[in-house]
């Protein structure tokens, strides 16, 4: 989780920032991933599948009503906090979005996801807690590691995530393969992944 500053200071530092497009590939499935080096790893989870992608951080917010209403699945990721997720130096999903959220499939991928999930009382098939992503994420909670065994850790996840994100029950599949007992960040990431339809096969 990031604040604002922070957050915008990593967008200044990304070359590409602002370079996007949305290219409208007739999908029912939307991906919101405001562009941001540091998440640039999450874009293996929906590389090659022919949905849409919306990446640019200027868009505007009725831009991103629109998006969200003609489509029936809504993919966000990238950094956040309980509040929603996060687009520069704004909110890009945020309480006001909740009304057509609760419409759509979602998964969602931002630290403390679960937060914004739970206080707007909206559903998700596959969704984070704290997700640790970078090494600064690490030391909040004095997890000793290095920068090697966090991209290592990103890449499981997210090449995990793609090969299941389209089949039945993603939490058990993702978590089956997304796991490793030995690394501290694989398995406190792991334990902070859930879904909806989890709570209700247990129930």
């Amino acid at each position: 989780m990031k604040d604002y500053d922070m957050y915008s200071r990593l967008m200044a530092e990304d070359d590409g920032y602002g370079d996007c497009s949305f290219p409208d590939n007739g999908s029912e499935t939307l991906v919101i991933h405001p562009e941001d080096h540091s998440t640039l790893f999450l874009s293996a989870i929906y590389e090659n599948k022919g949905w849409d992608v919306m990446t640019d951080p200027f868009v505007n917010d009725d831009t991103v009503t629109e998006l969200i209403k003609s489509h029936s699945r809504i993919i966000c990721l990238g950094h956040g906090n309980p509040d929603g997720l996060f687009c520069a130096d704004r909110l890009i999903i945020n309480a006001s979005h909740v009304p057509l959220l609760k419409k759509k499939e979602l998964i969602c991928i931002w630290c403390h996801a679960s937060d914004f999930l739970k206080k707007n009382n909206l559903q998700s098939i596959f969704y984070t807690h704290m997700f640790i992503s970078e090494k600064i994420e690490s030391e909040l909670y004095d997890i000793p590691t290095d920068d090697l065994t966090i991209d290592l850790s990103n890449d499981l996840f997210a090449t995990t995530l793609s090969k299941y994100i389209d089949s039945d029950n993603i939490i058990e599949r993702v978590k089956r393969e997304y796991n490793a007992p030995d690394d501290t960040i694989v398995s406190f990431n792991r334990n902070r992944l859930y879904s909806n339809l989890q709570e209700v096969i247990n129930a």
